[in-house]
């Protein structure tokens, strides 16, 4: 029998009480939308985009939920992949901590992404690896857009092409978008040198990387991410600084505001 919901029986250690610390509110029915009952909040629409799958855009998308989620803010998921990762990984005994997530891969996307930014903070958009309609649609709205990059050469090459055909919309319009290193090994020349690369080439980079590690993979057996199963582990530690970078990043487009 499956362990109930809130509790995780590899460390015991994520113990949230669901009941007490949600404020629900309802999303009325429409395109795209699975499910009503939603956690009350408001916040940014971020969007985590690459034409090539492998990159960890999932994985990346639900990490960052997650952690806003174990520290008391409102996140939600809209799984925008035809491919269903973050839906499949809801579906897990874990259920990503009870983190909603919303499955529309066409171009109401936009719609569901307003709708939901209402009562949410923030709102996170998983894309497809690949041009669509619904990443495309999701650009529109994005507050910031994540551009994960393996560090390889044909992975900067298509991190290229993703920021050239998704990032700047037909009225001029560009959002604002950051790259961030994943699957890295640490302290590797390919790595270092991949971020110089970008630098001179003038992208923006976050400083935090996400080492290539096993506890991804097996926080994703049960629905989990590392934050979940090992706070106070290496994966735990490199999703905190990142999210505080993305934290630091919007306090400095309100200050600038």
């Amino acid at each position: 029998m499956a362990p109930e919901s809130g509790t995780l029986n590899l460390t015991g250690i994520w113990q949230p009480n669901q009941s007490a610390d949600r404020r629900m509110g309802t999303v009325p029915a429409g395109p795209g939308l699975v499910g009503e009952t939603v956690p009350m909040g408001a916040g940014p629409i971020i969007v985590v985009a690459t034409l090539k799958g492998g990159s960890g855009k999932s994985t990346l998308a639900s990490s960052l939920a997650v952690h806003w989620r174990l520290a008391g803010r409102t996140p939600v998921l809209i799984d925008a992949d035809p491919q269903r990762s973050l839906v499949r990984l809801a579906a897990r005994e874990e259920a990503l901590a009870g983190v909603p997530v919303f499955e529309n891969c066409r171009g109401t996307v936009v719609a569901t992404a307003d709708q939901l930014a209402q009562i949410h903070a923030p709102v996170l958009i998983d894309t497809a690896g690949f041009r669509t309609a619904a990443t495309l649609a999701a650009m529109t709205v994005a507050d910031l857009v994540i551009l994960p990059v393996k560090p390889s050469p044909l992975d900067v090459d298509v991190m290229l092409d993703t920021a050239r055909a998704l990032l700047s919309s037909p009225d001029g319009r560009s959002a604002r978008f950051r790259c961030v290193l994943t699957q890295t090994t640490r302290d590797s020349v390919i790595s270092r040198h991949i971020r110089a690369e970008l630098t001179s080439a003038g992208f923006p980079l976050f400083e935090t990387e996400l080492v290539n590690r096993v506890a991804y993979g097996e926080a994703a057996l049960f629905g989990a991410t590392p934050s979940m199963i090992d706070p106070h582990g290496a994966a735990a530690r490199e999703i905190a600084a990142l999210a505080s970078e993305i934290d630091s990043l919007a306090i400095e487009v309100e200050a600038a505001a």
